[in-house]
């Protein structure tokens, strides 16, 4: 079956399933998209198997986290159906975004009185639990503003000054930023740390990649906000 037989509602699942796969950069479950679209797990789960057969949809098993590993069906989208809805991503909504820096405020304050290399090391704990692209990456800056903030000195004012003078698009300021501070961190950690660290960090990098212009903005408004908060 092709594109003809992509009514306006199995494309508005289609879509859904999309976005959801984008922010998350992982599988989706078919309770998941269910709850987004106000529909039964049914419903969901019989539309994601017509989509499936149309080529825009294939499924896979996961490992359920909190069923003694019980394994779930989970869906993703497949080329064909990244490529229809290019360019219509929708990044966060504000009362989501305000959720998402609240959670990193509140980690901040809580590791403020610690050594730096315990707090980065706090801190790394919550990080691979994040799903949400936008999520992860606050989060990530979040940690790094903490341990520049706390080694202080002349390590923070050269970071200031490459994130003032790095190019004015907020994509390549939060790269730099990122890789210089990593940079600094990874001197104060154990190798195992370290290796986790520079993982996280490859997966901030092309989790930025995934975003679109607005979310980086976001972000890069969040970066100079608790850089200047931080002082």
């Amino acid at each position: 079956m092709g594109k003809t037989g992509l009514t306006g509602r199995r494309k508005q699942f289609l879509e859904e399933l999309v976005d959801l796969y984008r922010r998350t950069n992982l599988p989706v479950h078919y309770e998941s998209l269910a709850r987004v679209l106000g529909v039964s797990k049914w419903t969901a789960y019989d539309m994601l198997k017509t989509l499936e057969q149309m080529g825009y949809v294939r499924r896979n098993y996961a490992l359920h986290r909190g069923e003694g590993g019980r394994s779930v069906i989970v869906f993703s989208p497949t080329p064909e159906a990244e490529k229809l809805f290019e360019g219509t991503r929708r990044p966060p909504e504000p009362e989501e975004w305000d959720s998402i820096r609240a959670q990193v405020g509140e980690l901040i304050v809580r590791v403020k009185e610690m050594r730096p290399g315990e707090a980065v090391e706090t801190l790394l704990q919550n990080l691979p639990r994040l799903e949400s692209r936008v999520a992860f990456c606050a989060h990530l800056l979040g940690l790094l503003v903490v341990y520049i903030r706390q080694v202080g000195g002349r390590t923070r004012q050269l970071v200031e000054r490459l994130v003032a003078a790095a190019a004015p698009e907020a994509e390549s300021r939060l790269s730099i930023f990122v890789a210089v501070v990593t940079g600094t961190v990874i001197q104060t950690l154990s190798q195992n740390l370290s290796v986790e660290l520079v993982d996280l960090v490859g997966r901030f990098l092309k989790d930025l990649q995934g975003l679109g212009p607005r979310e980086h903005e976001m972000l890069g408004r969040f970066l100079d906000s608790a850089l200047r908060e931080s002082g």
